[in-house]
Parts: C-alpha cells; structure tokens; sequence
C-alpha cells in the first residue's frame, strides 16, 4: 500500500533557500518543466524549521499542494 501512495504523489517543484531575512526566505524553485523561478516565502508556512541551502519541496496528493522539506525522493 505504501508503493501505492507513492506513486500517487507528483512532486512539482523542488526549492533551494537562497536567504532568510525576518520570517521571509528568499527561494528558487526550479519548476517540472525545468524553468527557475525565483520567490518570496514566509518562514511560518514551512513544516520545519528551515536554514540557507536547505532544499524543500512542493507535492501534490489528493487535490492538496503539499511543502515538505529535504530532498524528495528518489
């Protein structure tokens, strides 16, 4: 059933934090099609506590987008 889930989920885009300034990071995401794009994004929506160079991502599951941090899986 765990494969299942797995399977079920896209990521869409994966992130670098570039600079945290207050309780804004300062992101580049790097999108599926693989075009960069650069973003501003409240520390407080992320599910850890994030630093600069940490990698995040963003998932979609069962009509929700998802922030997870580290490096998705392989």
């Amino acid at each position: 059933m765990r494969y299942l889930q797995v399977a079920l989920t896209t990521i869409l885009w994966i992130g670098t934090i570039d600079l945290i300034n207050g309780e804004i990071a300062s992101v580049e995401v790097t999108a599926s099609d693989n075009e960069v794009h650069r973003f501003e994004i409240p520390t407080p929506i992320f599910p850890c506590k994030v630093q600069e160079g940490d990698m995040f991502y963003f998932v979609y599951h069962e009509d929700v987008i998802e922030i997870r941090c580290g490096e998705p899986p392989v």
